[in-house]
């Protein structure tokens, strides 16, 4: 009688991990889905070249995207690379929040600053749109514009928000770090 509890017993525990598996599976495929538009991000690391520092030194900004454990977010790490020293830029996160029905983002930078804002798709672009918050409490509102091409490459437009209109900051190219 015991010999044929314990196959029971292992059965139905077996069962109920598989329950667990694929609820947990059906529940991060629905969280990865609407994360899917910037997923790509995730796919390699990637440089963007800036000017040459004043000293007259390369620069580029080394990003990473990576899933969190949970697949649930993506972590952004961003490092400065002067004359090929690398120096921490930013890191954040984006996540879906239910609530909104968008993807929202946060990071902080080196010097304290927190940004915060939304993603979302318009024209084949990805519009950022956010807030910065220096360590002094001073704010300043941006737009950024995404725009990927492919797995490959995509490039960043970087507006200032001033009342309804946008002033142009900057626009780099970020391709697949070598």
């Amino acid at each position: 009688m015991k010999q044929t509890k314990i196959p029971k017993m292992v059965a139905l525990i077996g069962a109920g991990a598989i329950a667990i598996l694929c609820a947990h599976a059906q529940t991060s495929t629905t969280f990865v889905a609407t994360l899917e538009p910037i997923a790509f991000l995730t796919a390699h690391e990637w440089d963007a070249q800036l000017p040459d520092s004043p000293e007259r030194k390369k620069q580029k900004i080394h990003a990473t995207f990576t899933w969190t454990q949970n697949r649930q977010a993506i972590r952004i790490s961003n490092e400065l690379v002067t004359g090929g020293k690398a120096s921490p830029y930013i890191d954040g996160l984006y996540a879906w929040d239910p609530q909104q029905r968008v993807i929202v983002f946060w990071y902080v930078d080196a010097k304290g600053s927190l940004t915060k804002g939304t993603v979302k798709t318009e024209d084949g672009k990805l519009v950022h749109q956010f807030q910065e918050t220096e360590s002094d409490g001073k704010t300043a509102d941006y737009v950024a514009r995404v725009t990927p091409h492919g797995n490959e490459a995509w490039d960043n437009e970087i507006f200032a928000r001033k009342g309804n209109g946008l002033t142009p900051l900057v626009k780099v190219r970020y391709d697949v770090a070598q």
